[in-house]
């Protein structure tokens, strides 16, 4: 597991199809496969059903938008009318084509597929806990955290940075784009707070809960210095919830603060597991806003939200929706379908190879079997998390699923940052979590 994070962390930061890093990534994720399906037993698989399942149905959802269509079918879906016109032109009107509109791009978001398959069923097949997955995630945190800090101070002309086509200056991590690295460490702060309070329920050692709070508290230096306003906002989410969670979270003594000394003065002062987290980050937050460090939160009070990008797109966007809602143009062609509908007013040097809001992408390039997809694993993720809080009246377990879900929903509202390949591996690895949770702690 640690060995395929490594690998993804290091080449799978990008959402661009043409990054040179996914050649060693899908071929090294190929090869971890083997040791997959040695270690893959019917049982993993039965307990894990709904996720391969709904894995399988979009995998095969993709492969049917690449099958050849009879040429009148074909002409008889939306935007075929000029292609259709061209073939009659050159004589080629007996040619079939598939559904999807680009179709070396949906061919590339096939294999793309390869790497969260690769991270699922290691996951399964390894049977590793819900603990254990959530580590190494964390583990990627801090490496992005490390990275970003090191990106800013070495300056726009890093080493630091992996890819060619990506935010310079900013602290980006392990990530091309400063926004989902600022997601991701925002997620990155709720599955150390998870740690922390899953090592005090298991009775861990103390040095482990420091590290988990060093942890913490090092994100989310990161987090304040980037340029993401989205990840500020997202971050200052994850703070309140992290808040929340402590404050929520039951106290587990069985005997031992008889002996610790610190154990025995935190049980007389219960307050204090609330109030100096909170005076930390106020103070830490604080020092940040005054000194003028915090180029996201600057960026929110100088430019008008509403005058941005992602707002001018809409009207086009929902033009795109009512023309494909139906089958969808297929996965990965938004880039070149956009072009279609871009108006003459919408014309800039920059162009747009993404929605910047990744279900209205998603509704377009999938149609109404995709809808039906998201919807069955929205359905399975509510029966798990209200699995989990059944279990107790206040249940801290559930409010950092819905979470840490939540803040990757509503990012992909304004940005697309599970069209990276690590993000992926992330988003399966955390259902893998919640599946696990489910069933019991280290359920399997």
């Amino acid at each position: 597991m640690s060995l395929f994070a490594a690998l993804v962390a290091l080449t799978g930061g990008a959402s661009r199809y043409d990054a040179i890093q996914i050649v060693p990534l899908r071929a090294f994720s190929a090869l971890f496969l083997i040791p997959a399906f040695y270690y893959l037993t019917l049982e993993g698989m039965k307990a894990q059903r709904a996720l391969f399942l709904l894995f399988g149905c979009y995998a095969l959802l993709v492969l049917v938008q690449l099958v050849p269509l009879p040429p009148g079918l074909w002409q008889g879906l939306p935007d075929r009318g000029d292609p259709a016109r061209l073939d009659s032109v050159l004589g080629f009107q007996d040619v079939w084509r598939p559904l999807t509109l680009t179709p070396m791009r949906s061919w590339n978001a096939l294999g793309s597929l390869v790497v969260p398959a690769a991270g699922l069923m290691l996951a399964v097949a390894l049977r590793v806990s819900a603990r254990v997955i959530l580590r190494v995630i964390a583990g990627l945190g801090v490496l992005n955290g490390v990275l970003g800090l090191l990106q800013i101070a070495t300056g726009k002309s890093s080493a630091f940075y992996f890819y060619e086509l990506t935010n310079k200056g900013s602290p980006v991590g392990i990530f091309a784009n400063e926004n989902h690295a600022a997601i991701f460490a925002a997620c990155s702060l709720l599955v150390v707070t998870s740690l922390v309070l899953r090592a005090r329920e298991a009775q861990s050692a103390t040095w482990e809960r420091l590290v988990y709070t060093v942890a913490f508290v090092f994100i989310l230096l990161t987090s304040l210095v980037g340029a993401s306003r989205a990840g500020l906002a997202a971050t200052f989410g994850a703070i309140i919830v992290s808040l929340v969670m402590l404050f929520l979270s039951p106290r587990t003594n069985r005997g031992q603060s008889v002996n610790d000394p610190v154990r025995r003065w935190l049980d007389k002062h219960p307050g204090l597991v609330l109030v100096v987290p909170v005076v930390a980050i106020s103070l830490t937050a604080g020092a940040f806003l005054l000194l003028d460090r915090t180029p996201a939160f600057q960026d929110m009070l100088s430019r008008d939200s509403l005058a941005d990008l992602r707002w001018s797109l809409w009207p086009v966007i929902a033009a795109m929706i009512a023309t494909h809602w139906g089958l969808g143009t297929g996965f990965g062609s938004f880039e070149q379908v956009y072009k279609i509908y871009e108006p003459s007013e919408l014309l800039m040097p920059h162009y747009v190879n993404q929605a910047h809001n990744d279900w209205a992408q998603f509704v377009i390039e999938g149609g109404i079997p995709g809808v039906l997809i998201l919807i069955a694993l929205f359905v399975w993720m509510a029966c798990a998390i209200a699995r989990i809080a059944a279990k107790n009246l206040v249940n801290v377990n559930a409010l950092f699923w819905v979470s840490i879900f939540a803040i990757i929903g509503v990012a992909s509202l304004v940005d697309y940052p599970l069209r990276t390949p690590l993000f992926q591996v992330v988003a399966i690895w955390l259902l893998v979590a919640l599946s696990r949770d489910m069933r019991g702690r280290n359920g399997r």
